[in-house]
Formats: structure tokens, sequence, C-alpha cells
């Protein structure tokens, strides 16, 4: 089971002001018609896939990436401002605060698509109310909020995959056994000729998916090979008395692979408990550092991070529970 971190007003008001919502002064589009949709599988230029699960949804390339908990279900904290069109993902952060009024209305929630997984025994399928679409499918629920021309084009690209457009397999073991080491263990200081990584972000415990994914190429994949190599073996920085032993490896982690001369291999990345961090080759647990976990941690695979992984300095702890 997940675990679950709640917020207060304050520690509330501080986050959703930080991270992807950094742009918030930046205003919601303009409601002119939407671009057409090309061959099957195919986005229009400018368009970028967005991966939840075993689905995957076409949006602006320019879209941010937002906390579902903070801009669909505490709409009010933010109603009636311009709020950047984004993409929303659930982080295991419960706002302590109730909302009166509709979330399914763009004018509380801006435009908006939405992943969450879906509840059990609810069957696949599509519906329409105010200005939300919404579309069930593998058991993923994607929302979608925009006018009705921009809702349908981005709901006609709805799809199931089993493996996104990342790379990334929709299922991996380290989701049902977050101890699990890569099973074709590969030193990552023999590698050579790192062409690409893709980052792919799976949730630990139920429901075992796919949460989002990154993928560098080129000089970036080989750089970001190159700092992790660099990093002291060893595994941490850990914590293990700031939390229980069931919880101990957190929510998440990052599962990269990494396509060079040899082939592909995995990097098991734990970052979001209080123990077992580290980058874990299979040979060798190596320790985690900001510039190291840096390019894997961001964009659509933002996450939480404490301060000594962030690189920033450690917030104020009032009205905020301590994640576990």
């Amino acid at each position: 089971m997940r675990a679950v971190r709640t917020l207060a007003m304050a520690g509330l008001l501080l986050l959703t002001g930080c991270g992807s919502e950094a742009v918030a002064d930046r205003p919601a589009p303009v409601a002119s018609d939407p671009p057409a949709l090309l061959a099957s599988g195919t986005l229009p230029g400018g368009w970028r896939w967005e991966s939840y699960g075993g689905v995957q949804v076409g949006v602006p390339g320019d879209w941010q990436w937002v906390d579902r908990g903070l801009r669909v279900d505490a709409f009010c904290i933010k109603a009636g401002e311009d709020q950047p069109p984004a993409v929303a993902r659930p982080s295991g952060i419960v706002p302590a605060i109730g909302c009166l009024g509709n979330e399914r209305l763009m004018e509380n929630t801006g435009w908006v698509v939405g992943f969450q997984p879906t509840d059990p025994g609810v069957p696949d399928g599509t519906e329409e109310q105010d200005d939300r679409t919404t579309v069930r499918l593998a058991g993923v629920e994607v929302i979608v909020q925009a006018p009705l021309a921009w809702r349908e084009r981005i709901a006609a690209t709805i799809h199931q995959v089993s493996v996104d457009h990342n790379g990334c397999p929709v299922r991996h073991p380290v989701s049902g056994n977050p101890a699990a080491r890569p099973s074709n263990p590969v030193d990552i200081t023999s590698l050579r000729a790192v062409t690409t990584v893709s980052a792919c972000k799976y949730m630990l415990g139920a429901p075992a998916m796919l949460e989002s994914s990154v993928r560098l190429d080129g000089a970036a994949a080989a750089r970001a090979v190159e700092v992790i190599a660099g990093t002291p073996a060893g595994g941490g920085p850990d914590h293990p008395d700031q939390c229980l032993p069931e919880v101990s490896y957190g929510d998440d982690a990052i599962v990269l692979r990494v396509g060079s001369a040899g082939g592909v291999s995995e990097i098991v990345v734990r970052y979001s408990g209080c123990d077992h961090r580290g980058f874990d080759d299979g040979v060798t647990m190596r320790t985690l550092t900001p510039p190291a976990l840096a390019p894997f941690a961001g964009g659509p695979n933002a996450t939480l991070l404490p301060p000594e992984l962030s690189g920033e300095p450690e917030p104020s702890s009032a009205g905020v529970e301590t994640p576990r």
C-alpha cells in the first residue's frame, strides 16, 4: 500500500508555488481550433506523448506538469487565477482542504489532463460532464478539461500500450519487490558508447504500474551515466531511524534503461524512502547525489525529494507531516 502524505494549509500553499507551477503567471491559451491529428499514432508538430500505467495521451508540447491533488482536488486554492495548461499526476499528497464548487469546470482548474488509477470494478468507457471528458482504459482514468474542440482532439489520442514512447515497459518487477536488483547486472563503469537513457518511474506496491518517464539521448545520456559512475560506492544517504521498515523503500523507484555498445542494461534508482537509497546496477550500490539524480527526477518524473537529494535548503516543516 502506498504511503499517504498529508498537507495542512501552510504546507499546501508553499507547494503550489514551486516546482512545475513556477510559470503560473502565464495566461491560458486562446481557445482557437486545435491542429488536426495525423496518421494513427502520430501527433501534430509540437505535441508530445505522456504515459501513465498502460495508457498514453498526446498533449501540446508546452504544457507543464503539476500535482493532481493540488490542481484538481484542491482547485479552490488557485481558482480564478491564470493557470498554465498542465498534465497532472497523483503524488500521494492528500491536500488537507475541502473545496466547495465544481472541479469539472475549467474556470476552477484551467486546462488540464489528469491521470489516476481507476477504482476497482469500474469498467472502461468514456463520459462527458461539464468541461470534462473522462476516459477509463486498462485500469487508468484520464480526465481532459479544455474547450470542446481541444478536449475531443486530446481524448482521441488516448490509447493502450505495453511499452511507452520512451521505451519503458508498463510493468516492472521492482513494483512488487522494491529490493529487486537488475536481472542482468552490468557494472556502470564498464558501459561504453552510451546513446540513450530511459528513466522509467514506477509505483512501489499496488497498483503496480508505470507512473511516468523521461528520455535522454546522445551526449546528454552519456554525460548523465558518467556522473552516476563517478559517485561513491556504498549507497545512501539513508536515515532508517526516520520511518518504519515496511515503508522504508518509499512510494516510487526509477529504473534507468541504458542503451550502450553492450545493448540495454538497467540501473534501479531508489530515492523516495528513508533507507536503501542509491543507484543499483546489480554489481555496486552507488550514492545518490543531487547532480546525479537531477536528470531523471524532473519534468513528468518530478517528485517530492528530501533536501539532501534535491539540493534545496530544508523548508520549514510547520503544518507538514513528514513523508514516510
